[in-house]
């Protein structure tokens, strides 16, 4: 019998959702680049001259066989012989055992740290690990860049650069939306700087995380609607707004933003939501390291106590 992937769910009832193998939408974008999409996340598959590489798992094993399945569809006869993670999280790069099990598995250094020690099940170590900024690869005959931009979202985040295709893949950082409501896992200090140094790359065509494929203009507004939102949460401090109060923020910053950004799909139904996580982010200080002027030190392994002790 074979055991069945669990992730880090230890209830039972679980299985039914992690099993459900989700409608996956496909388009191709150039020659050898398709993006796939379940309604909320999406990730991109490449093919090479004998392979096809793919860009994360999906959120569950019932996800990655899905997409397993969408890929045999797009380009037969070529196995997945490479899986990229972008970063950490389970919901986008937790089910390679279910998506191609002997493949070989590329990811930043720090996200392997985290998936080392997590152990969850069916998500597979990296093969191999890239350090610094920027890595030219060549894999089965398609050439790329790997780019960690700096903390944005999840840990040892990676960016794909297409520089022929002109299409940048950055999964669950910037949204030519406002659906992503909560923001539970942004590193509000530096994503936004971090992102805008993408924009020195020329690029056409954005593949976000989630939602839709966008263009330079929607994520030059995603850009601008992070930092206005930021803006408006901190002056909520100032005219004592109960920054608790789901429906005062709500109220507030909707009230700043709409007339710019309204426009934006999932405003209404999110801003109140976006406002409380990040007006919470500058009244605890962050999340760690991560938010700080200085977050290469999440590399240091030998860090030491700043006051010497």
């Amino acid at each position: 019998m074979v055991e069945l992937n669990t992730g880090i769910f230890t209830l039972a009832g679980a299985q039914q959702y992690l099993e459900r193998e989700p409608e996956l939408h496909v388009d191709q974008l150039s020659a050898r680049i398709w993006t796939v999409c379940d309604g909320v996340r999406r990730t991109l598959f490449v093919e090479a001259d004998s392979s096809v590489i793919a860009f994360d798992t999906l959120a569950t094993p019932g996800a990655a066989r899905a997409y397993r399945k969408a890929i045999t569809a797009a380009i037969p006869g070529k196995p997945v012989q490479t899986i990229i993670y972008s970063h950490d999280h389970l919901d986008h790069a937790g089910f390679a055992a279910d998506l191609a099990p002997d493949a070989d598995i590329i990811a930043d250094e720090m996200c392997a740290k985290v998936i080392g020690m997590r152990k969850a099940k069916g998500q597979l170590l990296p093969t191999q690990c890239l350090s610094g900024k920027r890595n030219r690869l060549m894999i089965d005959g398609v050439g790329l860049m790997l780019l960690n931009p700096g903390p944005t979202h999840g840990t040892g985040n990676l960016s794909a650069y297409f520089e022929h295709e002109k299409i940048l893949f950055s999964s669950d950082t910037l949204l030519p939306n406002a659906r992503y409501g909560l923001l539970p896992d942004y590193h509000i200090w530096n994503l936004v700087r971090f992102m805008r140094e993408l924009q020195q790359l020329d690029w056409n065509t954005f593949v976000p995380g989630r939602y839709e494929v966008t263009d330079r203009a929607r994520f030059e507004k995603g850009c601008d609607f992070f930092v206005a939102v930021k803006v408006a949460s901190q002056q909520a401090f100032a005219e004592f707004v109960p920054i608790w109060v789901l429906g005062a923020m709500e109220e507030y910053v909707g009230g700043k933003l709409r007339e710019q950004f309204g426009d934006l799909d999932g405003f209404d139904e999110n801003i109140g939501l976006i406002a409380i996580r990040i007006v919470h982010h500058y009244l605890m200080g962050g999340w760690g390291l991560e938010d700080t002027w200085n977050p290469g030190v999440l590399l240091a392994d030998s860090l030491t106590n700043p006051s010497g002790a």
